[in-house]
């Protein structure tokens, strides 16, 4: 149902009286069907778009509870709500609405308050429903058409669980492929050795090293696919590892894409077209399959019900999945601002701006143990673009996740004549002199440890900035461990 169409609603009632009364209730907001009998309420639903139906209880040809029944049994029809409109007011009777499936139920004679406000609730729980079926069907064909390999092996390699683009790719069948020792069945065996090294690891809960691998399959014609796998290790609720769960992606025609786009760099005069070209490929061919993961992932998860284990398998797909969505929005983030040559400037609060930001990231602050400290009460105008909010964004999210749990992220703001520069200081690890220019070029990514990141948001930042004609840099902190990230903007 599009949702800008005015929902259809069938009234069923044998009294012409109480059909043209639930009209004059209903016709401002609804479009009202009416259906004089049971029989002819059926066929109103095969031949309508019907999003309620009101349905009277006693009429002489077909019941309510009947017509309910019917409705509910059948998979097309099952999820269109029913109210059920009776002057009976026995429990029993009540008992029966629910046993047929009705979603409420009414008592006659209806008042007009409680009728509108039932039909809005269930009006707006069918249009949620709609939607979500319509991402769910979106999803899964996006799904098919991406080509990834959703695969679960046990402790002793063998295979637990393949999706349907696992057997396309490997051109087998399901009972082909479950139950099979996975290096032996489906690698060259002169290839197969070192994948089974990282599954030990893997297995030896050594995910870091291994997270990310590349090994080539064969399917059942003898053809070789490159497949690009993320790693995850499952684990039961005692924490013990039981298997690895592998997403899988076949890069192969990609694979030789890239090699031919790498042989024409070499004649490329600048190798920032190169960048660009490897852009356009993460953006275009994996954010779709990605944001199909993710829009299947979330309503697996909201429908609750999983066999044991599966729940943890859903959630690492999430985690993995969230990780690569985070990389292709960087990556695109970066292209888009870099093909930007002017931004047209505005008046601009950097107080509400600043508060926004730490509102949003008050979840990353409580999760990592990170007290901000910020105080901004009088407005700071500046002439700047939307796309500056994206400049705090990251600065603030660097801090967070590059300090020290129990430490402080401080964020000033002072006046500089006709700019304002906003510093945002942490207590983390502190940058070396040599180093503190290179942060803020793309693809350079100094070694924090175990955080991961894609280079990339320092260099977005810089990049915001100089559109904006400010100055952008990074000092080490006065007073302890740690940096100041600043930027500066013209005031307007």
């Amino acid at each position: 149902m599009i949702e800008s169409s005015v929902p259809k609603i069938l009234v069923v009632d044998d009294e012409p009286l109480n059909v043209e009364l639930m009209e004059i209730y209903l016709s401002g907001d609804y479009e009202v069907i009416p259906a004089y009998g049971g029989a002819e309420g059926l066929e109103k639903v095969k031949a309508e778009d019907i999003d309620l139906i009101l349905l009277d209880v006693m009429m002489p040809d077909v019941s309510g509870f009947d017509i309910c029944k019917v409705l509910k049994e059948d998979p097309v029809y099952q999820f269109i709500p029913v109210v059920m409109v009776t002057a009976l007011s026995g429990k029993e009777d009540k008992i029966r609405s629910i046993e047929a499936g009705a979603d409420d139920f009414l008592s006659k004679p209806v008042d007009r308050l409680e009728l509108e406000t039932r039909v809005k609730s269930l009006i707006k729980i069918r249009q949620l429903h709609n939607s979500l079926i319509s991402q769910r069907d979106q999803a899964q064909n996006y799904l098919d058409v991406a080509g990834v390999i959703v695969l679960v092996l046990d402790k002793d390699q063998n295979v637990t669980l393949v999706n349907r683009k696992g057997c396309e790719i490997l051109g087998r069948g399901e009972d082909d492929i479950v139950g099979k020792n996975w290096f032996d069945s489906f690698l060259l065996p002169e290839k197969s050795d070192n994948s089974k090294k990282i599954f030990s690891s893997l297995i030896k809960g050594e995910v870091g090293e291994f997270e990310y691998s590349e090994n080539s399959v064969v399917t059942a014609d003898g053809e070789e696919r490159l497949i690009s796998w993320h790693n995850s290790i499952l684990m039961d609720e005692r924490g013990n590892v039981t298997g690895v769960l592998s997403s899988g992606e076949d890069i192969t025609e990609r694979t030789k894409t890239e090699a031919a786009l790498k042989e024409y760099a070499k004649q490329l005069e600048h190798s920032n077209e190169l960048k660009d070209l490897f852009i356009d490929i993460i953006r275009h061919d994996l954010m779709n399959p990605a944001g199909a993961v993710k829009g299947f992932t979330d309503l697996l998860l909201k429908r609750g019900k999983f066999e044991d284990g599966d729940l943890r398998m859903v959630q690492a797909i999430k985690r993995a999945n969230g990780k690569l969505i985070t990389m292709i929005e960087s990556a695109a983030t970066f292209a888009k601002i870099e093909s930007v040559s002017r931004v047209k400037l505005k008046v601009m609060d950097l107080g509400d701006i600043l508060n926004n930001v730490a509102q949003t990231l008050e979840p990353q602050l409580k999760k990592n143990g990170i007290k901000l400290n910020m105080s901004i009460e009088c407005p700071y105008p500046a002439l700047a673009d939307p796309m500056v909010e994206q400049v705090f964004m990251n600065l603030l999210s660097n801090a967070i996740k590059y300090s020290p749990q129990d430490t402080c992220v401080s964020v000033e703001l002072e006046d500089h004549g006709n700019e304002w520069k906003v510093n945002v200081m942490d207590q983390g690890f502190g940058i070396l002199d040599e180093d503190k220019e290179l942060v803020f070029e793309r693809f350079k990514r100094l070694d924090k440890g175990n955080i991961k990141g894609t280079g990339l948001g320092l260099a977005i930042v810089r990049r915001i900035v100089d559109l904006h004609e400010g100055k952008v840099g990074v000092a080490d902190n006065p007073k302890g461990n740690g940096s100041i990230f600043w930027v500066t903007l013209k005031k307007a």
